[in-house]
């Protein structure tokens, strides 16, 4: 999945839970793709992004909750806590708003 996410974001780890991400512009292929008059990120890619972050690969996704969408050259943060070993739980938030809530189990 990185090819998707080349370039879509820069992050930095706030602490060891959270994570400043900000995306490009709307001229990534991402944007361009979906949707051409209206870019957002995508849900997936929402949490592909998390993956990426603490460097797991997905099992399964237990429960997820989007709830604003995440635009071009947003700042977002992501507070993933471990609930236990193969567990995590995700929140991102948007202008502290919370934008997006997921479940997401690792193999």
């Amino acid at each position: 999945m990185k090819r998707l996410t080349k370039n879509l974001y820069k992050s930095k780890q706030l602490d060891s839970s959270s994570w400043e991400v900000t995306l490009s512009d709307e001229t990534h292929p991402v944007f361009l793709a979906h949707f051409e008059s209206n870019p957002l990120l995508p849900a997936f890619l929402q949490v592909d992004i998390m993956s990426e972050l603490i460097r797991k690969e997905i099992s399964q996704i237990d429960r997820a909750k989007f709830k604003l969408p995440i635009l071009p050259n947003d700042t977002i943060v992501y507070k993933i806590v471990k609930q236990n070993e193969n567990r995590y739980r995700v929140k991102i938030f948007k202008d502290d708003i919370e934008a997006s809530d997921f479940r997401i189990r690792y193999a």
